[in-house]
């Protein structure tokens, strides 16, 4: 098997990046669909809202004016039932009736061609009557259009089309009905007389009145009233619900903009935006308007917060869950690969050491070879390819209980400085083959660990036989030990050729090698320095990497000292 070339792996790349993108596109288009279709649903929600706060206003608005017309219906009776007598009797039915009725603020007498009448222009009782003929000056004088164009409602009507009636409205009714005292009207049986009649609103002091008028058939005189504009507002507040809708406020708007009546939590001013606004016919310039106040507001934001948050909690949840599993994969392949690879080099190396015992036995078992010298070195061989092969056996037995959890360290104390001149003196004739030269650097102090033996001794061998395979060129190994601050430092460094700068962050990882072919001059499963390191951490130590100047590489083990014996 041969590593994947520069094609190979740019083809593998791409793929993963078209996957990705597979997975990437898709989601982000349903996520972009479902808060479109969520800005949509805040939409309807907000014109439902605003929908129906227009509906409730309106119905506010129609109850107003509603009972603004009963009331005008009910004073213009009133009025219509006054017997035409003559005026000094009609003055005193006037102020009776304005003593009694909370609904009248003024009465008056007008009659055409000499004007006002009653109260006397020239010598008004009181300062309210003064304040009244100078309010009305233009109309007494007949300078202002008596007439205005309105749409009243008859209580018929309204009962048609309304299915309770407040318990205000009803007041209103009574108030607006109620005539002067007994012994000051004329007999009830006197029927109202036919004429003429009126309402006009008035702006005078830069605020709203309201007057009716009504004139008998023939008579040439009017007989009207002002209305008590605080009375009657302050009988129609009623119209407003009690208790608002959550997050909805209601408000009576006069024609300055000011909030004359609200029910509900905003404080209204000018910068506050309405829900909806219905104008009151029965008031000119007024209005009845719906607003929204701050947690509302928050209420609609939250839902479109919340609402986008879970959008994209659930697209980071797509593309990390398929990222995952698409990263699972393609390490499980690259895993399979490495460990395909990682056979083909175990078979290979377990059959070239096999082979040479098996050839070197033959011989020497058939008796082919007479000279003592060689076959003492044909024995010597066979010694070494079966400590090789003990050695490969042992890093795939280590390998295996590592990955499983299974490797047990023992803890034994051991000399330091006599187990690496031992494990040296053993390696001394296969670093001589190789050409290279062994250079000691031991402390002579003892240095003393506690530990695994088998472990240790393992870890070293891998350091050494990593040497022996890719530094021969350079033709020296150097291994020193020495202890400072409670640990042990053992170092095998070489002057080979090193390791590229690309690999140097991959050198212990599994199944990794710098050339990984089959065809390579030497042959590893991948798995030495991996081993190492774990039997390292395993006892308490660290296996780290450095690169030497100018050229080659150190692998320093450290290990924590024993304690004395």
């Amino acid at each position: 098997m041969t590593p994947p070339t520069d094609d190979t792996v740019i083809m593998q790349r791409f793929r993963l990046i078209i996957i990705w993108l597979l997975l990437l596109v898709p989601t982000l288009l349903l996520g972009a669909g479902a808060l479109y279709l969520l800005k949509g649903e805040e939409g309807r929600l907000q014109s439902s809202a605003r929908a129906t706060a227009g509906d409730r206003v309106a119905a506010i608005a129609g109850n107003i004016d509603l009972a603004i017309a009963e009331v005008k219906d009910g004073l213009l009776e009133t009025l219509k039932t006054l017997p035409a007598a003559d005026l000094t009797r009609q003055t005193d039915l006037l102020e009776e009736w304005k003593r009694s009725n909370p609904l009248v603020r003024n009465v008056f007498v007008w009659e055409q061609g000499r004007g006002l009448r009653y109260p006397d222009p020239e010598l008004p009782a009181s300062d309210e009557e003064a304040s009244f003929i100078r309010r009305y000056l233009s109309l007494f004088a007949n300078q202002s259009d008596w007439q205005e164009p309105l749409a009243d409602v008859t209580a018929t009507a309204e009962e048609e089309q309304i299915s309770s009636v407040l318990a205000e409205r009803q007041e209103l009714r009574q108030l607006a009905k109620q005539a002067p005292t007994a012994d000051a009207v004329a007999p009830a049986s006197i029927a109202p007389v036919n004429g003429s009649d009126g309402w006009r609103h008035w702006f005078a002091d830069n605020r709203l009145h309201l007057v009716g008028w009504f004139e008998p058939a023939g008579a040439g005189r009017r007989i009207g009233v002002e209305v008590e504009m605080m009375a009657l507002l302050s009988r129609l507040l009623g119209n407003f619900p009690s208790a608002p809708p959550e997050g909805e406020t209601y408000a009576l708007i006069d024609g300055n903009g000011h909030t004359f009546h609200q029910v509900g939590p905003l404080e209204i001013d000018a910068d506050s935006n309405y829900l909806a606004s219905v104008s009151v016919s029965g008031l000119p310039h007024w209005q009845v308007a719906a607003f929204s106040d701050t947690s509302a507001a928050a209420t609609g934001s939250g839902f479109m917060l919340i609402s986008s948050l879970l959008v994209g909690t659930f697209v980071v949840a797509i593309l990390l869950g398929g990222s995952l599993l698409l990263w699972q994969a393609h390490r499980n392949q690259r895993d399979a690969r490495q460990k395909t690879s990682f056979v083909s080099n175990v078979s290979h190396e377990l059959k070239t050491p096999l082979t040479t015992i098996r050839m070197y036995a033959e011989m020497l078992g058939e008796e082919r070879i007479d000279d003592p010298e060689k076959r003492r070195n044909y024995l010597q061989t066979i010694v070494r390819e079966s400590q090789r092969l003990t050695r490969l056996v042992n890093n795939v037995l280590d390998f295996s209980r590592l990955e499983q959890g299974r490797k047990e360290f023992s803890r034994e104390r051991i000399d330091l400085n006599g187990l690496l001149h031992q494990l040296l003196d053993g390696q001394l004739v296969r670093i001589e083959e190789a050409g290279m030269q062994l250079t000691r650097r031991i402390a002579s102090e003892e240095i003393a660990i506690n530990g695994d033996r088998d472990a240790l001794e393992q870890v070293i061998l891998n350091l050494l036989d990593n040497a022996i395979k890719y530094a021969a060129t350079g033709g020296r190994i150097t291994v020193e030990l020495d202890a400072d601050s409670g640990l042990a430092h053992l170092r095998v460094c070489d002057n080979g050729p090193g390791i590229p700068g690309a690999h140097r962050q991959q050198i212990f990882d599994k199944f990794h090698r710098v050339d990984a072919s089959l065809t390579t001059r030497q042959q590893g499963s991948g798995l030495g320095l991996s081993i190492a390191r774990q039997l390292a951490e395993g006892m308490n130590g660290s296996l780290t990497f450095r690169p030497q100047e100018p050229a080659g590489a150190c692998f320093e083990l450290t290990l924590p000292l024993g304690s004395p014996s």
